[in-house]
């Protein structure tokens, strides 16, 4: 699951691919899975339809989401390759603190997004959690 979580933060993350956000991807995953997030996330770029001024505010808001659920999986026992075996309530509390990280960034880029940009967005959100859900699911069979 830590794998596939990774490449599901660096989607979060990389939807605008910065420099720091693709050193951070380089030492973590393998050069298919960076090569796959990376066309992804230019993709979503593309989607977003984000100017260059959006890009430079955009970025450093996703770069410190991602530090802010990076801290939070650690704190939860997640990192290099490991996965616990969490408790319901930990999970629960996993969630809560995931979600909390997700609305304050959507708060953050709707400061700086269009009303249309942050409901395609949410989209791109709503199919990466579609897919990571399909995903663990396939994992459990």
């Amino acid at each position: 699951m830590f794998v596939s979580f990774r490449a599901l933060l660096c989607v979060v993350v990389i939807v605008v691919t910065g420099h720091g956000a693709q050193a951070w991807a380089q030492q973590r995953l393998d050069a298919a899975t960076l090569e796959a997030l990376t066309e992804r996330a230019e993709e979503n770029k593309v989607r977003l339809g984000l100017t260059a001024e959006q890009e430079e505010k955009v970025t450093p808001i996703l770069e410190a989401s991602r530090e802010k659920q990076l801290g939070i999986l650690e704190k939860h026992g997640f990192g290099k390759g490991v996965k616990p075996k969490l408790s319901l309530r930990e999970k629960l509390s996993l969630a809560r603190e995931m979600k909390a990280v997700r609305a304050d960034t959507e708060a953050a880029l709707s400061r700086h997004l269009s009303r249309e940009q942050m409901k395609t967005y949410k989209t791109i959100q709503d199919e990466r959690r579609a897919r990571m859900k399909k995903f663990m699911k396939s994992r459990d069979s």
